[in-house]
């Protein structure tokens, strides 16, 4: 006799619920959830499959002789192909693409309307909170003297019909409103339905000492003489500020460029992926957080600066003078530290910098300047790469130095003692006086030399050699 099993009625109660909550909560994205997560269904009915065949194994029943009947094997052909299919198609979405394949229908055989908004003026008073919801489109704000918003601006449509295009210009008008102690600014592109494409791009004035939350989801804000704090929040946007009294926070899920100059304030940058940033005359702090694949840019801090990535952590207490990185160096010059730098792949050149700094990189060449000030700690650390450092002639400090595999250089002669070891070598001080200096590589040069007064940038580099055959002869040439 052929014994029950209850993986029938276990897989009957599942469905049942699934189809309950489906009913309940349509909201809910339970197709995406079965999409990725449907192998736990096998995964649970083989585990209780196996403890069947142990409690039957415990009590000396009969085992069955095999672990799954046909029907059942057809059930799991049938669950695999069901949720590899989910799969697929919640990884390609072509739900989502509708809306794309719409867009394009819009912009291949639609035709393009433009509406002037009317001037809406409104007195708010002198130091006013204003938001802003303008889902596409590029906006404008300038603060002037005075208590008044002012609105103005374009909307473009793009529509297979011209009616169509009137009735999306009926239902997207522009409205200000007050909502308790803030004006909202809203260009309602939401109640548009259909295959319609508006864009709204607004000129706005508002009184210099308002304070303006912004959300979008793409356009450029060019925003300027705001004397309070600025939000802003977009899936992707360029931003332009210049002249911020307040606080600058950007919430931007893909950045095509931030640039801010003369805020008092500090300034928080948002985001998965970005361009360049570009940030001048920082009165507060600077923190930027995500991945950028451009050039990021720090000058005139006055506070301290953060950028945290994936593969990069930097910390510099202020910058006085210029800070400048990409995906493939960090430079500065006039640095206030502690300076921490944690990355995988850069070349690092910092000059003039006061106190102490810690770098740690997996693959890069690290070239460091201090200032003719006293001397701080310095420990710069790579795993492949060479290492440079200048030091002031008359300072003290005491150096450590190793390398696996390279060469020793050693500028101050007899005041270090260098020693080979195998492929590589170990550099230390003789006088242990002074801040410690700690270099390390595994692969690359170590150099110590005296400063000089030379930038690193015109120091000597290594000598490139290019050979070239000429009638049996070598002909070489130094760069």
């Amino acid at each position: 006799m052929r014994r029950a099993s209850v993986i029938g009625p276990l897989l009957l109660i599942l469905m049942g619920a699934w189809f309950l909550v489906s009913s309940l909560r349509p909201d809910l994205p339970l197709l995406e959830v079965a999409a990725r997560y449907w192998p736990l269904l096998l995964i649970g009915w083989g585990f209780l499959r196996l403890v069947e065949i142990l409690l039957w194994a415990a009590r000396s029943k009969p085992l069955p002789q095999a672990g799954l009947s046909g029907g059942e094997w057809t059930l799991i052909v049938l669950i695999c192909l069901v949720g590899s299919g989910l799969y697929l198609a919640n990884r390609s979405r072509p739900w989502h693409r509708m809306g794309v394949i719409t867009s394009k229908r819009v912009e291949m055989f639609g035709q393009t309307y433009d509406f002037v908004l009317a001037e809406q003026r409104k007195t708010l008073g002198k130091t006013p909170r204003i938001v802003l919801e303008n889902l596409y489109g590029d906006v404008r704000i300038s603060g002037v003297d005075g208590d008044e918003l002012q609105v103005s601006g374009r909307k473009t449509l793009r529509a297979l019909e011209s009616g169509d295009a009137e009735r999306a210009d009926r239902q997207s008008v522009v409205e200000i409103s007050t909502q308790g102690e803030q004006t909202v600014v809203r260009t309602n592109q939401d109640r548009v339905t259909g295959e319609q494409r508006i864009t709204t791009n607004l000129e706005i004035t508002v009184p210099r000492g308002a304070s303006l939350e912004a959300r979008a989801r793409s356009g450029e804000f060019e925003v300027s003489d705001l004397g309070g704090g600025l939000e802003i929040t977009s899936d992707r946007s360029r931003v332009r500020l210049r002249n911020i009294g307040g606080g600058v926070r950007l919430n931007l899920r893909r950045s095509d460029g931030v640039t801010a100059q003369e805020v008092k304030g500090g300034v928080e940058v948002t985001g998965d992926r970005g361009a360049d940033v570009d940030l001048q005359d920082i009165g507060g702090p600077v923190t930027v957080n995500g991945s950028f694949h451009g050039s990021l840019q720090f000058r005139n801090i006055a506070q301290a600066v953060r950028f945290q990535s994936e593969r990069t952590d930097l910390r510099v207490e202020k910058v006085p003078g210029h800070l400048y990185t990409d995906l493939r160096e960090l430079r500065g010059r006039n640095l206030v530290g502690p300076v921490r730098l944690s990355t995988r792949s850069r070349d690092i050149q910092l000059e003039e910098f006061t106190e102490a700094v810690e770098i740690a990189v997996d693959h890069g060449d690290i070239s460091l300047r201090p200032a003719q000030k006293a001397l701080a700690k310095i420990e710069a650390r790579t795993r492949r790469g060479r290492i440079e450092v200048a030091l002031p002639e008359s300072a003290r400090f005491q150096l450590r130095g190793s390398t696996a595999q390279g060469e020793l250089n050693n500028d101050f002669g007899a005041a270090l003692k260098a020693e080979d070891e195998g492929r590589g070598g170990r550099i230390v001080s003789l006088v242990a006086q002074g801040p410690e200096v700690v270099l390390s590589t595994e692969r690359g040069s170590i150099t110590v030399r005296k400063d000089t007064g030379t930038p690193l940038e015109s120091a000597p580099k290594p000598l490139k050699l290019e050979a070239e055959a000429e009638g049996g002869r070598v002909r070489v040439e130094k760069y």
